[in-house]
């Protein structure tokens, strides 16, 4: 498969992107040898590869929830700058 200078100003077009009608036969031989690429990896035997998600194996390295004593409201709210009906007040930041 080929590309052209029109497939590569219609691909520039979609994209958005202005390319000068000097850089679309710089462009169509760059995309062209981008797909001689891929024509090679499509072509790899990979029949006797096992499938994979990752290369590395992926495992949970979270630890396992453990239940605590809860921190005393009054002494956290000593720290807050202002507190009000026992919650942090904070700037409004919405308007509503």
């Amino acid at each position: 498969m080929t590309t052209d200078r029109e497939k590569i100003k219609k691909v520039a077009d979609l994209a958005n992107i202005h390319i000068g009608d000097d850089e679309l036969e710089s462009f169509a031989g760059d995309m062209n040898a981008i797909i001689g690429y891929m024509e090679q990896i499509k072509n790899i035997d990979t029949g006797d590869m096992k499938p994979m998600e990752h290369v590395l194996p992926v495992y949970n390295a979270f630890r396992e929830d453990v239940p605590g004593e809860s921190f005393d409201r009054d002494e956290l709210l000593k720290n807050a700058p202002e507190a009000q009906d026992g919650c942090f007040k904070v700037p409004v930041v919405v308007e509503t």
